[in-house]
């Protein structure tokens, strides 16, 4: 966590108060203001990408906050430092500065280009490590640039294939699954020994599902 991580969230959370008074607000840096049974709620992530944003890592970084309401995932933006602004609105598509995106065509899993999250304090979760082999060891292509949220807006705009990570945080998963699901894919979350979170077209999906353990 960094003091920007702080300002962002705050200056995030200031807005939604100012006109949204009685929706519940939850932060990654700490932030948790109404009920827990609220009908709708806010997930903020100030700077998604810390470790890219301090290192001054050009575009490893966004800012993403979501709206959840009872049917789930209503409303998001994720916000890049390179003036790329993905909206979704459930129902209505999603966007990148005003213009339609869609899923790229789907290619098979080995010759797939996957979006991946894997460290120490998720290796060591039941079925991580060996799932992170068989994933490896069948996709044709991992990257991982940072910030969960920025790469399922990839993921959404067809410049990845799809997206997987073990035990995600809600605000590093909604923002970005509901841009997918608009986008015309699928993101879905998998109780295997860890519990799994994965987006992109719906085939792609289950084939990564398949190798979970």
């Amino acid at each position: 966590m960094t003091d920007a991580d702080a300002a962002a969230e705050q200056a995030a959370v200031s807005v939604i108060r100012r006109h949204r008074p009685d929706d519940a607000i939850v932060g990654e840096e700490g932030t948790d203001r109404g009920a827990a049974d609220a009908a709708r709620r806010w997930y903020i992530d100030g700077i998604d990408g810390t470790v890219s944003f301090a290192n001054g890592l050009p575009g490893g970084w966004c800012s993403a906050v979501v709206l959840e309401d009872q049917q789930g995932a209503k409303v998001t933006a994720v916000q890049d430092p390179l003036d790329e602004l993905y909206c979704a609105q459930r129902g209505h598509g999603a966007t990148l500065n005003g213009e339609p995106i869609h899923l790229r065509d789907p290619r098979p899993l080995e010759q797939a280009h996957v979006a991946l999250f894997l460290r120490q304090d998720r290796f060591v979760k039941p079925g991580v490590r060996e799932s992170g082999h068989a994933l490896l060891d069948a996709t044709g292509l991992f990257r991982h640039a940072g910030p969960g949220s920025l790469e399922l807006a990839w993921v959404a705009a067809g410049r990845l294939d799809a997206w997987v990570q073990p035990e995600t945080d809600p605000w590093d998963w909604l923002p970005g699954a509901l841009l997918v699901t608009e986008a015309g894919g699928v993101a879905k979350v998998v109780e295997k020994q860890t519990r799994w979170h994965l987006a992109g077209p719906s085939a792609l999906v289950d084939a990564l599902v398949s190798l979970l353990t």
